[in-house]
């Protein structure tokens, strides 16, 4: 999906049919941490968590030398669900390259050790994770998986960062989720309450899978839509997954007057709508919680004409449609067509460059006494990282437990073969908005947000 997410995780996911469904709707959530370096007086907690790191854990520095540091991938490279996962590594790998060709960092480069794939299983996961520490002796972790599992990681206190797919990114000190470790789903609810009221929608429908990790987030939103007074005319949060029968929902939903959809199914899955909708006639704007990779975009263009989406990050395409105002987008890209050119316009290699930064900065924070612990320590001290310019400011000195407004996201549409940023003011690509999405009106960018201040 294109947000992080707030769910219990793997125990709602009862069948495997599911969990390959569900598992490449995953993707990061479309807000900010918070004013950077401000006082945490308000915001959305996440839930409670009892894995901390053990006392005496992490002191050491396995896998450091005078030369380099060894860092390892865990990530699903095969398989029905790969595709929503794969690329998280490359996309670390290029950062790293680009630090190794300046002489790394106090002249030890950054070597990715081995990239472990856990085939898109939960107990090759856990298996997995025990190689990368106690064979490999990682220093740190870059992970990517929907059987994501943190126990091993926080029982070692191992450095590791990657892509909060599962909400098992717990408020564990040493758990860093590119973006921000914390989910909850009420932070994306203003911006798609903009975007239903920019449309001018009078008749919404909301559509998911019948599990947990499709409903709960769409619900959320039908909920606070409908409390707030917006029509929300059809509902089906039960649909099966991977194959649903959508012919009756496209049905009612002509029957209801519906003029916007909103859908919390896989990319498959919503192009199957799409295709349906056309069928029937239907006059909708459609927002989609899925973000495509571009292979899918070129394969299924037609079918996405107008369909926006939201983004965490500097969409992909701020660098065409504003040249030279994000040169960290500008650094991404051209780091990425040396390096990994293949993964060039996969989202989730996006995901891996910024998880492969916050590494990086920990690192410089840390200094000459390097251990996992002094790592951890020196990356939850940071108060405003952007990547280098790819999101608004995260405050990790409380973004393992806490969002604060402004909620921030960069809204972009299918234009031909491309995800073109709009919405936002000027070259600004993100708009940002408070808590109160029955009158969602963007507020100003806080100070430190990639691009043009705004407000």
């Amino acid at each position: 999906m294109l947000f992080r997410r707030d769910w219990g995780g793997r125990a709602l996911l009862c069948t495997a049919t599911a969990v390959t469904a569900l598992a490449t709707i995953a993707g990061p959530i479309a807000v900010g941490g918070g004013p950077a370096g401000a006082a945490a007086t308000s915001g959305i907690k996440s839930p409670a968590s009892s894995l901390q790191c053990a006392p005496g854990t992490g002191t050491g520095a396995p896998g450091v030398t005078a030369k380099q540091i060894s860092v390892a991938g865990i990530s699903t490279l095969t398989g029905a669900i790969s595709s929503g996962f794969s690329a998280l590594v490359p996309g670390a790998q290029a950062y790293f390259d680009t630090v190794d060709a300046h002489g790394g960092v106090d002249g030890r480069k950054i070597v990715l050790a081995d990239n472990l794939n856990d085939q898109g299983t939960g107990s090759r996961f856990e298996t997995l994770t025990h190689t990368a520490i106690d064979q490999d002796h990682a220093f740190a972790v870059i992970a990517s998986s929907y059987w994501f599992s943190p126990t091993y990681f926080v029982a070692t206190c191992t450095p590791t960062y990657g892509y909060n797919v599962t909400g098992d990114w717990t408020k564990a000190p040493n758990l860093f989720a590119a973006g921000g470790s914390t989910q909850t789903y009420k932070t994306i609810v203003p911006a798609i309450a903009y975007l239903v009221h920019k449309e001018k929608s009078k008749s919404v429908a909301i559509l998911a899978y019948g599990v947990s990790s499709s409903a709960d987030a769409c619900q959320t939103v039908d909920t606070v839509l409908t409390k707030d007074g917006d029509n929300v005319s059809y509902t089906d949060l039960k649909l099966t997954p991977l194959n649903p029968a959508l012919t009756p929902d496209v049905q009612r939903m002509q029957s209801a007057g519906t003029d916007f959809i909103m859908s919390c199914m896989t990319v498959d899955g919503n192009v199957s709508l799409s295709r349906e909708v056309k069928e029937y006639g239907l006059k909708v704007q459609q927002l989609w919680l899925t973000i495509p990779n571009q292979s899918v975009i070129d394969k299924d263009s037609s079918l996405m004409q107008g369909v926006y989406f939201s983004e965490g990050n500097v969409p992909l395409d701020a660098n065409t449609k504003f040249p030279g105002t994000y040169p960290g987008l500008k650094a991404y890209i051209s780091a990425m067509k040396k390096y990994e050119p293949a993964e060039e316009g996969d989202n989730v290699a996006l995901q891996g460059w910024e998880a492969g930064a916050l590494l990086v900065a920990g690192i410089k924070a840390a200094g000459k006494d390097l251990t996992q612990a002094n790592l951890v320590k020196a990356t939850n001290e940071l108060t405003a990282f952007t990547a280098g310019g790819l999101y608004t400011p995260m405050n990790w000195t409380r973004t393992h437990t806490l969002v604060t407004p402004p909620f921030c996201s960069a809204f972009v549409q299918a234009k031909g073969t491309v995800l073109v940023p709009v919405l936002g003011t000027g070259k600004q690509v993100f708009d940002c908005f408070t808590e109160d999405p029955k009158h969602p009106t963007p507020v100003a960018t806080r100070p430190g947000t990639p691009g043009p201040a705004v407000g």
